[in-house]
């Protein structure tokens, strides 16, 4: 049998939410072709008014804080040695790995000249924030890339790699977290510049250290709404028990970030607050939504034992993280009587494309490779045999297809 008539055979068996993912993907790879090849002017609504949009917006500066859950969950389970939740920190490293890629493939569909991309390595700009940025996130995403290698090479039973990743657990823990809290604050330096266009509302010189706690309290919080996904629909382990420590950890980040925001709103602020109608509203929307709701479950000790509460809360803290992360980087930009930019077709479409990708990936190495099973702790490194078999069709618990 072909190779191609193998990978046929296997997509068939895949669940039609699968299907859909990959015609969305392959939508979104036929638009990026587009913009390569007819170039961003043509391809989207960017003008000088607006040099950005979507694919900053939410490819970029919400898709990072979004992929935090591997450097926060690492942090809790390694450094600080919670060992029993363990088995949250692979699905979070994948979510990691692959929110860094896509946002690697984002970057690029926004640059204008990407075959220059490379610059950023020959001319060092020292004093941008744009270069701490890159510099970080291409560090970041190889940490990551090392630390996924941890279950290829027990998927493989390639025990030398493995014994190496074992001995480097914690220091890749530590790196990620240096690393990550260096671009997460600088991704907020980057709207200081903006002193005259930002509202008020948002703009404060504490932007940065807003920018790295909110990052912090939504990483876990992706962490509880990716476990409770993966529980609900890819039929593997409830880890609510697990997820009741990080229910205990969040309140306390959130906390001191409403704190910096009040204090900031309050004594920081170079102007009027509640001037323009529908920016006060996102604000609310954001701060009671994605704030002050999930922060009072949190408190709850109801949450500590009721799945859909930890599942709810979570998803009100993406929310709360996505439209602060529009608001600051264009809503609160957006001048009064100013023309609204609205994205184009294909702009959209790669969009999709990529969100789609992040689910389509992980599902895909969820069923093929082992990041669901807890390693062993034992010192020889011996591969268990229910790590061979995962990936193999029939074998293994929480297949996509039987999802």
């Amino acid at each position: 049998m072909t190779a191609a008539r193998i990978i046929m055979n296997e997509i068939k068996g895949y669940h039609r939410f699968i299907k859909l993912m990959m015609v969305l993907v392959g939508m979104g790879a036929l638009s990026a072709m587009i913009r390569f090849i007819f170039g961003l002017g043509v391809t989207t609504n960017l003008n000088d008014t607006y040099p950005w949009g979507l694919w900053i917006s939410f490819d970029v500066v919400t898709a990072v804080p979004l992929a935090a859950g591997a450097f926060t969950i690492g942090v809790v389970a390694h450094v600080c040695h919670i060992k029993k939740l363990e088995p949250l920190v692979r699905p979070a490293i994948v979510t990691g790995f692959l929110g860094y890629s896509l946002v690697c493939i984002g970057l690029l569909l926004d640059l204008g000249q990407p075959q220059r991309g490379i610059n950023v390595l020959r001319y060092w700009n020292v004093h941008s924030p744009m270069f701490e940025v890159s510099m970080c996130v291409m560090a970041y995403t190889t940490v990551l890339t090392l630390e996924f290698l941890h279950p290829v090479s027990e998927k493989f039973g390639w025990h030398i790699p493995l014994r190496l990743l074992r001995t480097l657990e914690i220091p890749f823990a530590i790196l990620a977290a240096m690393i990550s809290t260096l671009h997460q604050s600088t991704l907020g330096t980057f709207f200081l510049i903006a002193v005259d266009k930002l509202h008020n509302l948002w703009y404060n010189p504490l932007l940065p250290l807003q920018f790295w706690l909110s990052a912090i309290f939504t990483g876990l919080s992706i962490v509880i709404f990716e476990a409770s996904l993966v529980h609900k629909y890819m039929g593997q382990p409830d880890e609510s028990e697990l997820l009741a420590t990080l229910t205990r950890i969040i309140p306390w980040v959130m906390g001191v970030y409403i704190v910096v925001k009040l204090y900031a709103l309050l004594f920081l602020r170079h102007g009027p607050l509640f001037d323009r109608p529908v920016l006060t509203a996102l604000f609310a929307t954001e701060m009671i939504v994605g704030v002050f709701m999930p922060f009072s479950l949190y408190l709850g000790k109801r949450i500590k034992t009721d799945k859909r509460l930890q599942l709810r809360a979570a998803s009100m803290v993406i929310f709360g993280l996505v439209l602060n992360r529009f608001n600051v980087s264009m809503f609160g930009m957006e001048q009064a009587n100013q023309q609204i930019y609205v994205p184009s077709l294909l702009e959209s479409l790669v969009t999709i494309g990529i969100i789609a990708a992040h689910i389509l990936f992980f599902v895909l190495i969820a069923k093929y490779f082992p990041i669901f099973e807890h390693h062993p702790e034992a010192t020889d490194y011996t591969i268990p045999d229910r790590f061979r078999k995962v990936g193999r069709p029939g074998e293994g618990h929480g297949s996509p297809s039987e999802a």
